[in-house]
């Protein structure tokens, strides 16, 4: 067993201005926060260099990043990624540890990397997500497994990850992400194939739960068909796996899935845990 690692690299809070919200400085104060907070798909884009360092171009086609986020961090507070591989070369279908921390080792998230069909669970998929009754909720309530989401159609705009390439803010840019690629044009980053696969999914959810402020606790992306493109239109569905809640949250988890429009293939898939704060909300 070797570890890699990739950092230290300093992720940006890109949605400091999002009044209102976790990200938002005065609003994470107010909910006991030192500061907004960087979001957890921001994290997801430090692995881009070690994922195809340890599984090559396989991992866009067939591999998967599933992580439990553990300790929020602020903007540009710097951390590492870290890949636990197997002592030789990775030549077939496997997982693997995977984690990020601070570097004087307090631990932001865990969980596991994949490539090819494994059949072992991943970190997200293994996760006891203690469902509760949804009557017993007050902002979810009602919502339970099989819940449909809303249906999105939605573009990976190649200017907007190129832009976030050129200011810096991206931490482990490949330049299969702003140029050619071997599978032709280029592709989503991690951050990107997440917020295809998740935005717009709740509204009416979120809606329905009234005035509330939310933070991402865990997501997994898994290619399955892969890669996902920029500039390519996405049908986007997806339906809740449960609900649960904490002394001082709900949580929301569901599953998500993205399909070329007009194709009945499945191009990526997406589990995200979603926690709402009770404090931020009038319902308590």
């Amino acid at each position: 067993m070797h570890t890699v690692s990739t950092g230290p690299l300093e992720p940006w809070n890109l949605s400091a201005d999002a009044k209102g919200s976790i990200h938002d400085d005065a609003t994470a104060n107010d909910l006991g926060f030192r500061a907004g907070t960087v979001a957890g798909d921001i994290h997801l884009e430090q692995f881009g260099g070690i994922l195809t360092e340890a599984f090559g171009r396989r991992w866009f086609e067939q591999g998967s990043l599933s992580l439990y986020f553990l300790t929020p961090t602020a903007h540009r507070e710097p951390v590492v990624a870290f890949l636990d591989l197997p002592s030789a070369p990775v030549v077939s279908d496997v997982q693997v540890a995977a984690r990020i921390a601070t570097p004087e080792g307090v631990p932001v998230a865990e969980g596991t990397a994949s490539v090819g069909r494994v059949t072992e669970p991943s970190a997200l998929s293994s996760r006891d997500r203690r469902p509760v009754d949804p009557s017993t909720l007050r902002m979810l309530k009602g919502i339970g497994p099989g819940h449909p989401l809303d249906r999105q159609v939605r573009r990976p705009w190649g200017a907007d990850q190129r832009r976030r390439i050129d200011n810096g803010s991206m931490t482990a840019p490949l330049p299969w992400y702003s140029g050619d690629s071997p599978w032709g044009g280029p592709v989503c980053s991690p951050l990107t194939m997440c917020r295809v696969l998740v935005a717009g999914m709740t509204e009416s959810i979120e809606r329905q739960c009234g005035e509330f402020v939310g933070m991402y606790g865990a997501i997994e992306v898994r290619h399955v068909n892969g890669p996902m493109f920029l500039d390519t239109e996405y049908e986007v569905t997806g339906e809740v796996l449960a609900v649960s809640e904490s002394p001082k949250t709900e949580v929301l988890w569901y599953r998500t899935e993205a399909r070329e429009t007009g194709s009945e293939k499945v191009v990526a898939e997406l589990t995200m845990m979603t926690r709402l704060l009770k404090d931020s909300s009038p319902l308590y």
